[in-house]
């Protein structure tokens, strides 16, 4: 009985620490579209997690909440900084700080 307890704890672990290397490789695909998208350089082709807490999703199900940040540029220059969130495996929402638009071309 002590072994097969032992066993569930373990596969509990190994399976939160699966659930969370492959959200982390979706918020990071997320990112680098994202960025693609608003024609911005995804920078350090990595995020970061800030938040992790269990909470309900839209159907009122458990899941993990987990937002990370990531940074972006327009130029190479100025660093900003956008957040994912992530509900369970699954992407709720990406926001990015103001920028200025990199397709404007501004003489001065």
């Amino acid at each position: 009985m002590e072994n097969a307890l032992t066993l569930i704890i373990l596969f509990l672990i190994l399976w939160f620490f699966w659930s969370g290397v492959r959200c982390k490789e979706i918020a990071v695909r997320a990112g680098q579209s994202h960025c693609d998208k608003h024609r911005v350089q995804f920078l350090d082709q990595t995020v970061q997690r800030v938040t992790l807490k269990f909470t309900r999703d839209s159907r009122n199900n458990p899941v993990w909440y987990r937002s990370y940040y990531f940074e972006f540029a327009t130029n190479g220059e100025h660093r900003y900084q956008g957040k994912i969130v992530m509900h369970g495996q699954y992407l709720k929402s990406i926001e990015m700080d103001p920028y200025p638009d990199p397709t404007i071309n501004t003489l001065n």
